[in-house]
């Protein structure tokens, strides 16, 4: 029978700064099969399977004493393509040209010197059009300002930091990627004296939980949680949490991919006592499907290297995604009741939940961005199910925004500043810009040129950006995510207020 490579093989073959190939043959021998373990609590109906790792004894819900019984482990089977061959990141980021970087960077420079030229000229028809005019000069310093922070922005220090850490995965009907995100987990080239690993399976009707335990062969430390009916995500990372040993939890998503060293990267800022949680670094598994998923890719990489680097400076980053994030366990702990039971105007909170752990951990700690800790995802394809997602981060992102404004003010003055901008201007947006682009134009006979040249030059802007640190050439598909915000997304913020009371995620 097959088993997975031994610990210092694994490590050698694809351990942080080395290249991911596949393991030499000799890296597999023969083992015998291995007898595991359930641990069934009827109460609660979720099943702990065991193989190596140590058993569960009581629900860790209700503290009742489970039910035991054993099974035969299967035979273990080599890893699922994608496992050993992730690109390292100097493989994913393509460094440009010396002058080719030059001259980007010269017309990034130049185009942060033209918004702020036009949004000094717009002074002097500021009383033609005093509201509009202030909220054009107010999201003109915003963006502005994210540009200038994040240039400032620098990554949590490799200071040597190696706790126990936890990875957490928890999903539902995700048999098509749950293996490999597994895989990848073990093959990051942490301590697996260190590592432990939780794998989830809420209620899934696909192959999932088989999935699970043919990864669990292969990886016989791996423990496998059971919910026979679906609970929601939230108590898939709650029960993770509550079995975890370790001093940190890592939070990934059933379709996210770890780098090679991300795990111990990402771990590094929890060094800082007073951090609570640490945003990894992620960027598109599916980039070259359409231009759909290359614009999803170029949106990414804006909102986390510049929105969470500009909030990173003042450890107050805004949501740490389910993607891949670190959290410090007893932390976790601490608000887990308050957290898995949150209701909002009367109902349970079913979805946001990633964005509501770190409102909940912002109050009394600082949370960071590491974009050295680096994870890859799956985006959705088809506009469909894009909308849907879109419409489901808005509603969670609408009631945390009113949660986090309770308290955010405590925090330093820019970056309260910047999250009650951030609450306000999206829900002003759509109407400044029915206005500018359409009653306006239509009342006063004058086309809309100075707002399309401003909203061209910002746009430009990012999407250089994008070009010149990652070298990737749909630098152009950030025009597409813009003039689709326009029309439609911008929109959703409303749709969001009147329907923040649903639960359901609409994608499952």
């Amino acid at each position: 029978m097959i088993s997975q490579p031994t610990a210092d093989t694994q490590g050698q073959t694809v351990g942080a700064g080395s290249g991911a190939s596949a393991p030499p043959a000799e890296a597999y021998f023969i083992r015998e099969p291995k007898t595991g373990v359930i641990d069934r609590c009827p109460n609660c109906r979720i099943s702990i399977r065991v193989i190596e790792a140590p058993p569960a004894v009581v629900c860790p819900f209700c503290q009742a004493r489970t039910l035991r019984e054993s099974f035969p482990a299967a035979a273990p089977t080599p890893e699922p393509p994608g496992v050993f061959d992730a690109h390292m990141a100097e493989e994913r980021y393509h460094p440009t040209a010396r002058t080719v970087s030059f001259l980007l960077t010269f017309f990034i420079v130049l185009l942060l010197s033209v918004a702020i030229f036009l949004k000094i000229y717009n002074l002097n028809y500021y009383w033609y059009q005093p509201l509009v005019n202030l909220y054009s000069l107010t999201v003109g310093v915003f963006i502005l300002s994210r540009f200038i922070l994040a240039a400032f922005y620098m990554a949590p220090a490799d200071v040597g930091y190696e706790p126990t850490v936890a990875v957490v995965v928890a999903c539902r009907n995700e048999e098509g990627s749950i293996e490999k995100t597994i895989g990848r987990i073990y093959a990051g080239g942490y301590s697996p004296a260190k590592l432990e690993v939780v794998a989830v399976n809420d209620g899934s009707t696909d192959h999932t939980l088989e999935e699970m335990m043919r990864a669990q062969a292969r990886h016989p430390a791996l423990v496998v949680v059971d919910f026979e009916a679906n609970k929601g995500k939230r108590h898939g990372m709650a029960v993770g949490a509550l079995l975890a040993r370790g001093e940190v939890l890592v939070y990934v998503d059933s379709d996210s991919f770890l780098m090679p060293g991300a795990i111990r990267k990402v771990v590094q800022g929890l060094a800082d006592p007073t951090v609570a949680a640490v945003a990894g670094h992620t960027d598109v598994e599916n980039v070259r499907v359409n231009a759909l998923t290359k614009m999803q890719d170029v949106r990414y990489f804006v909102s986390y290297r510049i929105m969470k680097a500009a909030e990173s400076l003042f450890g107050a980053v805004s949501c740490c995604p389910g993607c891949f994030s670190a959290y410090r366990k007893i932390c976790v702990l601490h608000i887990l009741d308050q957290w898995l039971h949150q209701k909002f105007m009367g109902h349970y909170a079913t979805f946001g939940d990633d964005r509501a752990l770190t409102n909940m951990l912002l109050r009394n700690y600082r949370i960071l961005y590491d974009d050295e800790a680096l994870a890859t995802t799956i985006v959705p394809e088809h506009w469909k199910k894009y909308v849907v997602q879109q419409c489901r981060w808005k509603r969670s992102w609408v009631r945390e925004m009113v949660l986090a404004g309770r308290f955010i003010w405590r925090k330093h003055p820019i970056a309260a500043l910047s999250w009650y901008a951030m609450t306000i201007l999206p829900m002003i947006a759509p109407l400044v810009m029915f206005n500018a682009l359409i009653f306006a134009p239509i009342t006063n006979q004058v086309a809309p040129t100075f707002y399309i040249g401003g909203v061209m030059v910002v746009t430009l802007l990012w999407s250089l950006y994008y070009l010149e640190k990652t070298g990737r050439p749909h630098w152009w598909a950030g025009f597409l995510f813009v003039l689709t915000y326009i029309i439609f997304f911008s929109w959703q913020g409303y749709y969001a207020m009147f329907t923040v009371r649903r639960t359901t995620w609409g994608t499952r």
